[in-house]
């Protein structure tokens, strides 16, 4: 489903335990990991998001730029689009002076 500049899946594609990554601007990249928690464990279930710039894939990334966690939901999943919509504005405003 298209949000404003992401096209993400519904929350239902991370209950299933799928992971998602895209890119904008061949150099804007995101990836949303769904972290379920055991049942015996103390952890909290939760979306994992990360972003990071360059064209390398995420294993290889140099650095991340922004980390964040969300509610394990579809509010949760929301949230992170909030988040990266707020990263993305932010590239945008810097990109010229990262050379991208």
């Amino acid at each position: 489903m298209l949000h404003g500049y992401f096209d993400l899946p519904t929350f239902y594609f991370f209950e299933e335990g799928n992971i998602w990554a895209g890119s904008l601007y061949t150099n804007f990249n995101y990836r949303i990991v769904p972290k379920k928690a055991k049942k015996d464990s103390d952890e909290e279930s939760a979306l994992k998001l990360a972003v990071w710039y360059g064209t390398k894939c995420f294993d290889m990334a140099d650095e991340l730029v922004a980390q964040y966690t969300e509610a394990y939901s579809a509010e949760g999943l929301e949230a992170c689009i909030a988040d990266l919509t707020k990263e993305f504005e932010h590239f945008k405003e810097i990109r010229k002076e990262l050379g991208y």
